[in-house]
């Protein structure tokens, strides 16, 4: 039998005298291996002048006043002679706790047995500082919690003491009460019959998990024995531990039926992204593919990759072509069970598909076919006709749909799906311009991702990006311009859904062309250009988005020459011409196209006849967002000024300047510098606005919209360019990245960064770095 490793002895007199001092007749020393029973009797023993009886045979009724017996680990004792039980004669037991002895229980209803447990039989610090000096006994104690088996223990036993633990504390264990140890190693939530084992193991926890580890895979080896291990997994909630155990021992009904009860297809919101790639991992294709619910599962899998054929390929082979004409599958809605349908409704949101007034009438109506208490289905198909208000810009639709997702989500308890809905609500508050409310929306989209009980950081990022692109919103830059540089790799490959890639394109390019270069914008935009390809609303969505960058940029004939280049309807001459269809125009990215036709010629031909009437046409459109609107109210501001209506201008600009600082939304208003600039340098529009002091405080944040780091560089003697650079490298971009970035070649970064050095006294990138944060130019 393996035993642990030598260890210095106590003399524990304390404890003997506290043993032999209770009035009870049965004592019962029960507990776990290495917590010194034995050792306890053997000094008992000595005390006594008697031997202590080591057998699994029980002792037999003697005249002495205590008998001392070490019950072996893995045997079956003898029940208790009749004068213990009955309290005659006063006996003193060591065992562990998985042993059980017969009479036991009838000697306790006697009122006879006093048991001492782990916490009972701990070394305090006073048994410690009477066996050694003061120093060394607390280190001991610090080092072993009080566990006999660890004082003295160095680091070069952990192999020997992962292998004592494992066979003489792990195997007699119930696959219940490993399972359970199990989920406490993993920081879960873990509810032990002995939970003070549970603080006793806390030191050994590097030696535990290869000895778990090792106790695991023996009994997956053994059909009967896996079976108890998954059946206490999924018993304690670890649902995916329970399903690899099933599958490991090839019984994939079962493990079938925990994934089910795990939450089935939604298992991903429930347990996590990793969870849900093991799980469906073990299952073998030909079960899998024979399976609905582990169809539409591999299918979302294949959604969540960016792969929307394989998805639909699956689906075809599974339940017949027809699967993938969405018109038909909802005209003829009875031949699929109502899961299927709303899985089809989400997977709409990953294909290029523009849902008619006819199939949305088609689509709600089998929202009736839904149980009403299957809250996780409702709310999905709520949230999948969220995603598509919010592109076709039915704002207030897609608030009143979000909250309703929201309460069915609440309802299921998956915080991971409410993340999203609260994500969405803030995405739709920012469209509209209103970035007080969007903060407030990702403030609770914040509290529901505290509460996922699994670690999500792609969800993270995302509200990392939320929370910079409010920051942006109102006018300040830094967060986003930080996140661009230190984050931008894992999110861009990252999946999300594509309201969410909407504004990580308008916010991220907006940043980089305003705060580092156009080029820099423009290769933000490439990267998503060959991680969306296979979409055509994110191709199309992304080459308006460069056109309204290279505006930005004065690159206005580079710019039509790009819109022009479109196969669409709404071309230059279509916008010149528009009207009354300026108003009913209803596709984002149509809206997006003539508002770039709209600007362009705002810039070109500001006095061209009817274009106040055109733009009164665009901003009357229901369909357009608060952002849009503001921006359109602004080019109207300035075509009234250059046809010499002063007053109209003006007061079209305090309104829209007085709207942006009710809703903190500067950035829209920055992108419009180009005629903002003009419009407030005109003496009598600029004075007519200094009256108002929201208005004063818009114009100071886009007076200041650049990043403040530049100001603090300008008066420590470093040009704008010099304090981004020095930035940059602050937050460990290399000279290499820093180039892609601002547009540079690596010889113009390394200029950059020597200028600096020799202005701020560096000699080294450090010093540099250090000189940096000292002046508050970095944080």
């Amino acid at each position: 039998m393996p035993s642990a490793p030598t260890r210095p002895q106590i003399d524990r007199a304390q404890k003997r005298r506290e043993l032999l001092a209770v009035p009870e007749t049965v004592l019962v020393l029960d507990a776990p291996a290495g917590m010194g029973k034995s050792i306890l009797l053997s000094q008992l023993a000595a005390e006594l002048g008697t031997s202590v009886h080591r057998s699994a045979s029980a002792p037999s009724e003697t005249s002495l006043p205590v008998t001392l017996w070490d019950i072996p680990p893995g045997s079956k004792p003898d029940p208790l002679p009749e004068a213990f039980v009955s309290g005659d004669r006063r006996i003193i037991i060591a065992k562990r706790p998985e042993t059980v002895l017969p009479s036991l229980d009838r000697a306790a209803v006697y009122g006879h047995v006093r048991r001492f447990g782990v916490a009972e039989l701990l070394i305090g610090r006073d048994e410690l500082r009477q066996a050694m000096p003061a120093r060394l006994a607390e280190r001991s104690f610090q080092q072993s919690q009080g566990w006999p088996m660890l004082l003295g223990r160095s680091s070069a036993g952990e192999a020997e003491l992962a292998r004592f633990l494992a066979r003489e504390l792990l195997a007699p264990m119930r696959a219940v009460e490993l399972a359970a140890l199990a989920a406490w190693l993993d920081a879960s939530t873990a509810s032990m019959a002995n939970s003070e084992l549970l603080a006793l193991l806390d030191p050994v926890r590097p030696a535990l998990r290869h000895a778990l580890a090792a106790e695991i895979t023996s009994r997956r080896a053994h059909p009967e024995r896996a079976a108890e291990l998954a059946t206490a997994y999924a018993g304690q909630g670890s649902m995916t531990d329970a399903i690899m155990t099933w599958q490991s021992i090839g019984r994939f009904d079962e493990a079938f039926a925990v994934y089910a009860a795990g939450g089935g297809r939604f298992y991903l919101y429930r347990h996590g992204a990793a969870a849900f790639d093991r799980a469906l991992a073990g299952f073998p294709a030909d079960y899998a593919l024979g399976n609905d619910t582990l169809v539409m599962s591999l299918a979302m899998q294949a959604l969540k990759h960016g792969e929307v054929a394989r998805a639909r390929r699956l689906l075809a082979d599974r339940f017949g072509p027809g699967i993938n004409d969405f018109h038909s599958v909802f005209t003829h809605r009875e031949k699929y069970s109502t899961d299927l349908l709303a899985f089809r409704v989400v997977m709409l949101i990953y294909e290029d598909y523009q849902l008619t007034d006819e199939l949305f009438e088609q689509v709600f109506d089998t929202l009736g076919d839904l149980p009403l208490d299957d809250h996780i289905v409702r709310g999905s198909f709520y949230n999948s006709v969220l995603e598509f208000y919010i592109r076709g810009r039915r704002l207030a639709a897609a608030e009143d749909v979000a909250q309703r997702a929201l309460y069915h989500y609440e309802q299921a308890k998956v915080p991971m799906l409410a993340f999203y809905i609260s994500l969405h609500q803030a995405l739709v508050r920012l469209l509209m311009g209103d970035a007080n409310n969007a903060r407030r929306h990702a403030e609770q989209a914040a509290r529901y991702l505290h509460a996922i009980a699994f670690d999500s950081p792609g969800d993270e990022r995302l509200l990392a990006l939320l929370n910079a692109c409010i920051d942006y919103e109102g006018g300040k830059p830094e967060p986003l311009a930080r996140f661009l540089s230190t984050e931008l790799d894992d999110f861009v490959h990252g999946e999300i859904w594509p309201s969410l890639i909407e504004f990580a394109l308008h916010y991220g390019s907006q940043a980089l062309s305003e705060h580092f270069s156009t080029l820099a914008a423009r290769n933000f935009l490439d990267r998503w250009r060959v991680y969306q390809i296979s979409n055509r609303q994110f191709g199309l969505m992304i080459e308006l988005r460069e056109a309204a960058i290279l505006q930005n940029a004065n690159r206005w004939q580079e710019a039509a020459e790009k819109v022009a280049a479109l196969a669409t309807r709404i071309t230059r001459s279509w916008v010149a011409a528009a009207g009354e269809e300026l108003e009913r125009l209803k596709d984002r990215d149509e809206i997006v196209q003539a508002m770039i036709w709209l600007r362009h010629i705002v810039y070109e031909q500001p006095t061209r006849p009817h274009l106040e009437r055109q733009l009164g046409y665009i901003i009357g459109n229901l369909n357009l967002t608060g952002r849009q609107r503001l921006c359109a109210e602004v080019w109207l501001a300035f075509v009234h000024k250059r046809q010499r209506n002063l007053s109209r201008a003006r007061a079209l600009l305090q309104k829209v300047f007085e709207e942006a600082a009710r809703l903190g939304a500067i950035a829209p208003l920055a992108e419009e510098r180009v005629f903002l600039s003009e419009l407030v340098e005109q003496q009598r529009i600029g004075e007519y606005l200094e009256i108002s002091a929201p208005v004063r405080q818009v114009l100071r944040r886009l007076r200041d919209g650049g990043l403040p780091n530049s100001a603090l560089g300008a008066q420590n003697g470093l040009s704008r360019r010099e304090t981004k650079v020095l930035m940059m490298i602050s937050e460990g971009s290399s000279n290499k990245f820093i180039a892609n970035a601002l547009g540079l070649s690596e010889a113009t970064v390394k200029f950059h960064l020597s200028n600096a050095y020799r202005k701020l006294g560096c000699k080294r990138r450090r010093e540099a770095i250090s000189a940096a944060r000292a002046l508050g130019l970095v944080g």
